[in-house]
């Protein structure tokens, strides 16, 4: 049911995407529950005729032909897909899943042809195999959506546990799987990465020897970052085993094993004793699920001091988004993130906060800066096509190839964007001049 909640989430009106392609569900198990009692009651008019009508209409209006010169970017390997989708329009979610599965070829360079041409050979509308598996997220044993601490514990496995070397090819030195910020487009990838991290520790007013907790760490750049640049006592918390074991390898290299503790631990598991001063949870929080964000929330804020600040950095969706906007986000939720559900518009995101006793202070939105962030991974993962095709399979590779493609087109054009929400405590006797007297951070040397 969290799927259907973002799509309502998503929507401005009924007849918004989100809103018809959850509605097709109900629909569709009414038909099989028409033609069960019908197949009981012998009734083979009734039996036959809703799927007779609902086929000509599937196949012959909804996805009559759209003229398309396709081979003008793709290359079929398959005889009976060339049939099918040659001189037409292809929809997304059939091209994608041939292309990962090495049936399709693109003529070019794949982040170039999405860029500029994508419109030109395929539409965004829905499938029977994208349909069938929409059923299948209603059922435990198939869904995505259940965040139990196992579920999760698994989700997190299959995704960050791959290997260091698998990240390390797109990410590159930083090791940070978050969006960064660019002063200037002509910065690399890893200044990027430095200019958030300034950003996060200056927004939460970080100063020398306070606590600092960081909720989903991944390899711990963040951690470190307080700690070296700010000197605060920095706690970082991961489900990765493969991250936890990078991190404490790098603070013994840098020499921070007195500044920085590394949790491989479940949210929910951090110790309620403890309390920080300043928190962060650099696009965590879209893994815990729509029913778990206030219990996620919660116990951010339990684990806060009074007069604390916490930065949450999460990636959304464009409100009242359209197919196009529809597609990219089931292509995630199936492929790259299976539990991220909690990934919604902007307004979701404020309520909830809200709703679990925060005020919130600003809020900024770097889904272009995300855009860019996403350019230089691909850029990455495509100049270690030697190493990382051969090791991980041509069918990863190329799942890898479209996943950021894609990415930096929706992020680009704000189908898909990240938001910085700084908040804290919402009580009377909060410091709100802080806000006003032009408190800052303390960085070491400044």
């Amino acid at each position: 049911m969290e799927k259907v909640k973002i799509g309502y989430s998503m929507s401005t009106r009924w007849t918004d995407p989100p809103m018809m392609l959850t509605a097709m569900i109900p629909g569709i198990l009414f038909m099989i529950y028409w033609s069960l009692s019908s197949l009981l009651n012998l009734d083979l008019v009734s039996l036959i005729a809703p799927f007779a009508i609902g086929y000509v209409l599937w196949n012959f209006v909804y996805h009559k032909a759209e003229p398309a010169d396709i081979e003008k970017y793709v290359v079929f390997k398959n005889a009976e897909l060339k049939k099918t989708y040659g001189g037409r329009k292809m929809p997304m979610v059939e091209f994608y899943e041939h292309f990962i599965d090495g049936e399709i070829e693109l003529k070019g360079d794949c982040l170039e042809i999405l860029q500029n041409h994508h419109n030109e050979f395929l539409n965004y509308k829905t499938t029977v195999r994208q349909l069938r598996w929409l059923i299948e997220q209603f059922f435990p044993q198939t869904s995505s959506s259940f965040k139990d601490k196992k579920a999760t514990k698994k989700e997190i496995a299959d995704h960050y546990d791959r290997g260091n070397d698998f990240f390390a090819a797109f990410l590159g030195k930083s090791m940070v799987y978050t969006s960064g910020v660019f002063h200037g487009l002509e910065q690399t990838l890893e200044q990027a990465q430095f200019n958030k991290m300034q950003m996060i520790c200056e927004k939460v007013h970080l100063k020398k020897g306070e606590t600092f907790l960081d909720i989903g760490c991944g390899w711990g750049t963040l951690t470190r970052h307080a700690a070296k640049e700010f000197g605060a006592k920095s706690t970082g918390v991961t489900l990765s085993v493969e991250g936890a074991a990078w991190c404490n390898e790098q603070n013994k290299e840098e020499k921070l094993t007195d500044d920085v503790d590394i949790l491989c631990m479940d949210y929910r598991d951090i110790p309620k004793d403890k309390k920080f001063d300043k928190v962060a949870s650099i696009e965590m929080a879209e893994h815990v699920g729509l029913t778990n964000f206030q219990l996620y929330l919660n116990g951010v804020k339990d684990r806060m001091n009074d007069e604390g600040i916490f930065l949450m950095q999460v990636a959304g969706l464009r409100q009242g988004s359209n197919w196009e906007d529809v597609a990219w986000g089931l292509f995630m939720s199936k492929y790259i993130f299976p539990g991220a559900d909690a990934s919604t518009p902007l307004n979701w995101y404020i309520e909830q906060c809200e709703l679990a006793g925060f005020e919130v202070h600003s809020v900024e939105t770097i889904g272009r800066h995300y855009s860019h962030t996403l350019h230089r991974w691909y850029d990455n993962w495509m100049s270690n096509r030697a190493t990382m095709e051969p090791k991980y399979s041509s069918r990863l590779f190329r799942l890898w190839e479209i996943f950021l493609a894609w990415s930096v087109v929706a992020a680009g054009q704000g189908s898909a964007t990240c938001y910085q929400i700084a908040m804290h405590k919402n009580t009377y006797d909060y410091p709100r001049d802080r806000w006003c007297t032009g408190e800052k951070d303390a960085k070491l040397g400044n």
